[in-house]
């Protein structure tokens, strides 16, 4: 390959790159998109160690992000090999217990959505469930992207990574919660194109937003957030 041909790919590289900036016109946040990475599948089991929410506006241009480690009470992580967090990482991490309070407040309100979301929402929910006083509920609405997504393109792969292959994104950092969530978001933007506004109120006006109403009886201690090094 000549210079040329290196320069054209790469400029094509960065033009396809996920922008993680907000979006200079980006109204109030609508959409939380959430991602979360674990030390495994099992939510009897296994522990949140990354959390991440993106949130997006109506018209699913990115408004901000919030993400942070999460120490998980000492379980050892043994797939470090997909995510690239260890123990190290998050040994000086909040625990969940500690971060939930402002993850709640965060997509207060919001529709929540997650790719393939019957799993971060189990594992929210098992993380939930262990902090919960007697006698309470709580309830995590999500709406998955998956679905969306084959709703609108027939693909032999509904994988995050065929979805951004499919818009014209590529996402370097695969399995880092914030940009997974990121790319979630900007994947739909993409894929809903000029009717993005129409279909983002569709899916408003059919979903049910989450309530962190009940967070504030909890007395639940608050730490600071801890990111990827």
């Amino acid at each position: 390959m000549n210079f040329f041909n290196r320069l054209r790919e790469t400029l094509t590289h960065l033009d396809n790159a996920l922008d993680n900036a907000a979006h200079p016109q980006a109204g109030r946040p609508v959409f939380a998109v959430i991602d979360t990475e674990t030390t495994g599948f099992n939510k009897r089991y296994d522990r949140i160690i990354e959390i991440a929410v993106a949130r997006f506006d109506e018209s699913f241009r990115l408004v901000d992000q919030w993400h942070t480690l999460i120490n998980p009470d000492g379980k050892q992580i043994k797939n470090s090999h997909i995510h690239g967090i260890t123990n190290a990482d998050v040994a000086h991490a909040p625990t969940f217990p500690e971060v939930y309070t402002e993850f709640a407040t965060r997509v207060d309100g919001l529709v929540l959505m997650a790719h393939n979301a019957p799993f971060d929402s189990k594992m929210i929910l098992a993380e939930a469930e262990r902090i919960i006083p007697d006698g309470e509920d709580v309830y995590f609405p999500f709406v998955d992207t998956i679905a969306l997504a084959k709703q609108m393109v027939s693909l032999r792969s509904y994988k995050l990574a065929s979805l951004l292959d499919h818009v014209g994104l590529n996402n370097p950092q695969s399995h880092a919660a914030i940009a997974d969530a990121t790319a979630t978001g900007q994947m739909l933007n993409k894929l809903f194109g000029r009717e993005a506004a129409k279909i983002a109120r569709q899916i408003i006006d059919q979903a049910v937003t989450f309530n962190a109403a009940h967070t504030t009886g909890w007395g639940l201690p608050c730490k600071p957030t801890a990111t990827r090094r």
